[in-house]
């Protein structure tokens, strides 16, 4: 029996391929604080991948506190997210933000880059 707010290894991004897939085809939606971009998978949930840089955050101290905001919202709101892979993508803004404020920018941008790939066109086959 799962947990539903567990956030299981499956429930992640790990590899450059998988990031380079979503960066490459997906949709983004972002402010000042991240960007986050949306691609559909065929896991059947959601999948979260992240990048919380030094340039943009500052030191490890405040980079794993930015990621940890990230992986509890997540995890609490990942039985309500559809069917796709994320990647939150930190912005200059995330150094200063205080939780509630990192919270509401990416429920908000989740939200948008599912609804803009729901209503995306399909693109043509590269070839």
């Amino acid at each position: 029996m799962t947990r539903p707010y567990s956030f299981r290894p499956s429930h992640r991004l790990r590899s450059a391929a998988d990031f380079e897939r979503v960066y490459r085809s997906g949709r983004r939606a972002g402010d000042g604080l991240f960007a986050v971009n949306a691609l559909a998978n065929d896991s059947g949930f959601a999948r979260l991948g992240m990048s919380v840089s030094t340039r943009t955050v500052g030191n490890a101290v405040r980079r794993n506190r930015v990621r940890r905001i990230i992986r509890e919202l997540f995890r609490l709101r990942h039985a309500t997210l559809p069917p796709l892979d994320f990647v939150v993508t930190s912005r200059p803004g995330a150094r200063a933000a205080d939780r509630p404020a990192i919270e509401l920018s990416l429920e908000r941008l989740l939200a948008e880059a599912a609804r803009k790939l729901a209503v995306a066109p399909a693109l043509p086959p590269r070839h």
